[in-house]
């Protein structure tokens, strides 16, 4: 079983999760992130209007899924398919080996955890 983690563009999450559902994802978490990576930061005016300066950080949303290892490809594509622009800062997926899962309320582990 693995874990995807793809931080992404907040204006593509809805495209992103869409696609990871129709590609075979059970379900994902979103947060709302702020990041620095290889993305230009927005430039954002100051309290009247009159003076501008560089955001600290990028808005972006992360997007977390358990898949089986089979689907891990196909999500994968799904992903860079939906989120790409060709624009720096278009975001990062990280995929990692999950041990163990077990679903609390029916104790169900593995995969029919899921």
């Amino acid at each position: 079983m693995k874990q995807i983690t793809t931080i992404v563009r907040s204006d593509k999450l809805s495209n992103v999760v869409s696609a990871m559902r129709e590609a075979g994802a059970k379900g994902v978490s979103v947060t709302e992130v702020n990041g620095q990576g290889s993305g230009e930061r927005p430039m954002i005016r100051g309290g009247r209007g009159t003076t501008q300066f560089r955001a600290e950080y990028n808005k972006m949303d992360s997007i977390m899924t358990l898949v089986e290892d089979s689907q891990v490809s196909t999500i994968v594509d799904a992903i860079n398919s939906s989120a790409y622009s060709g624009k720096s800062g278009d975001g990062i997926i990280v995929v990692t080996n999950v041990d163990q899962v077990i679903n609390i309320a029916s104790k169900d582990s593995g995969s029919s955890a899921l």
